[in-house]
């Protein structure tokens, strides 16, 4: 493969040793910028490189991070090159680095982390990348498509042994994002208690159940009751926006048609805050039109009402999940409760009765105040909104 190795000086000597290693594998390594002339030349050829490189390897620590740093512009040339990382980036952290320092771009992937020796581990996972890539032109050429699948799929497993495939699609289609296990802050003390859950890894789909997704469940199902304003949908043009008046049974049993659940609170909440505790999926500031679809008061939920689902890159999640604020509330599994157990603090699912499903992200109506990342809401299990709407989970591995 042809690697673009980006790192800042002060990790010099790491890279030299990754750029040997890699080497030793065989791979045309773009590495020492040290002999490049200065200038716009410097800069044309650093583009020029990562626009052709098959990965570009990110050695990360705080000062690739720091203003002024190249490592900055590097990153911003992969993203304007690259329609999506997964596959085409490998962000390796050398030293502890806060996340909300680190690009978006970058979580939009699973971080590689070794607590031993990093040159092997980064060795180890560049091999797993072009074991995939390999696999994946050798099926393409057969022309199967079931295998094509099988091969999407395999390009993802980027990182070191034993985690899961950064993205997964699922039985209908859909992708689906790994949330890694580990702990994040739930709550804030307005909304709820702020406390410290532990999460175990799972898959989030990327993108709200679509009208089209659901159109192909109604129709192998056939005894499923459409959604509310099913009647004003226009498949061919509107395929792509979320569906909406649907009820908590309607979203369950989708997720079940389709192999999968409905998300947890907790899981829901994690995948929208990352670790830092953030207000909103895509950080702290204020919504805007860029970040979510809310405020619109749009009288036809198919017609002007909703958005097409990832069409608000700006508002994605640590984890690459859009539409997590605005566009469709969605329902979550747990059943509604204003107090919580002391101590029920690891992959918890609720109370185990109530009389509402608790609805997180806030809808198209909705003001900023109820698109934050910890907003709670709950409906009755019947309920049918125009601006409700849900996505799936399954567990990894």
């Amino acid at each position: 493969m042809r690697i673009f190795l980006s790192y800042p000086s002060e990790d010099r000597p790491l890279a030299e040793a990754i750029n040997f290693a890699l080497k030793d594998q065989g791979h045309d390594v773009f590495f020492d910028r040290e002999d490049l002339p200065a200038g716009e030349e410097f800069h044309g050829r650093i583009q020029a490189a990562i626009e052709r490189a098959d990965l570009v390897v990110f050695l990360l620590g705080p000062e690739a991070l720091d203003s002024g740093s190249y490592t900055l512009n590097e990153i911003e040339i992969a993203e304007r090159s690259f329609r999506s990382p997964s596959g085409r980036v490998l962000p390796v952290l050398v030293r502890p680095t806060p996340l909300d320092r680190i690009p978006a771009f970058l979580k939009a992937v699973t971080l590689l982390q070794a607590p031993g020796n990093l040159t092997a581990a980064v060795a180890d996972a560049v091999r797993r990348i072009a074991r995939a890539r390999s696999r994946k032109r050798m099926l393409a050429v057969s022309g199967a498509i079931a295998l094509a699948a099988l091969v999407a799929v395999a390009a993802h497993r980027l990182f070191v042994s034993g985690q899961p495939a950064q993205e997964r699609i699922g039985k209908d289609g859909a992708p689906a994002v790994v949330v890694p296990a580990g702990p994040f802050t739930m709550g804030d003390d307005e909304e709820s208690p702020r406390r410290e859950v532990y999460v175990g890894a799972f898959y989030l789909d990327r993108y709200e159940v679509t009208t089209a997704r659901y159109a192909r469940f109604l129709e192998a199902t056939g005894s499923v009751r459409p959604p509310d304003g099913w009647e004003t949908l226009d498949l061919a043009r509107s395929g792509e926006l979320p569906v909406t008046g649907v009820d908590w049974h309607d979203a369950k049993a989708y997720c079940q048609w389709a192999g999968k659940r409905l998300p947890t609170e907790a899981e829901w909440e994690k995948a929208a805050r990352g670790t830092d505790a953030r207000r909103y999926p895509w950080g702290n500031a204020s919504p805007t039109l860029d970040h979510a679809n809310f405020q619109n008061t749009s009288p036809l939920a198919y017609d002007g009402g909703l958005a097409a689902v990832g069409t608000h890159p700006a508002g994605r999640s640590p984890y690459g999940v859009h539409d997590l604020a605005g566009n469709a509330a969605e329902w979550v599994a747990d059943w509604y409760a204003e107090g919580f157990v002391r101590g029920d603090v690891r992959d918890p699912i609720g109370p185990a009765n109530g009389t509402g499903r608790v609805i997180r992200g806030g809808g198209r109506f909705d003001r900023e105040d109820r698109l934050t990342a910890t907003k709670r809401m709950y409906g009755s299990p019947e309920v049918r909104g125009e601006d409700i709407g849900f996505r799936c989970a399954q567990n990894a591995g």
